[in-house]
């Protein structure tokens, strides 16, 4: 089941360890995982700003493969690999969808 989130996103500057490139939301190329408690979540950004640079936040919606029922409030950090980049607040849930 795929969650579809509308989210704040905050990129990390790379002098705190955020990563050093822009990402392209409206791509919807960039797939970070997303850091709940103690679960992992892999997330998708599919929709935002046409660019999101270092340092910088913004809403963007967010495609969400997991159990977890995330709502509203929800904090999550953004993580490459075993690095933190960034933050997410999740605003609200859109939809969920069966895939």
């Amino acid at each position: 089941m795929s969650s579809f989130l509308e989210a704040m996103v905050l990129l990390l500057p790379p002098e705190v360890g955020g990563r050093v490139q822009p990402v392209a939301p409206r791509e919807g190329s960039y797939s970070p995982f997303a850091r709940f408690g103690e679960q992992v979540l892999r997330i998708r950004v599919i929709e935002g700003p046409p660019r999101l640079a270092p340092g910088e936040g913004a809403r963007v919606v967010l495609e969400c493969d997991a159990d977890h029922e995330l709502r509203g409030g929800e904090e999550l950090q953004l993580m490459e690999l075993d690095e933190v980049v960034g933050h997410v607040t999740v605003l609200r849930v859109l939809r969920a969808a069966c895939v």
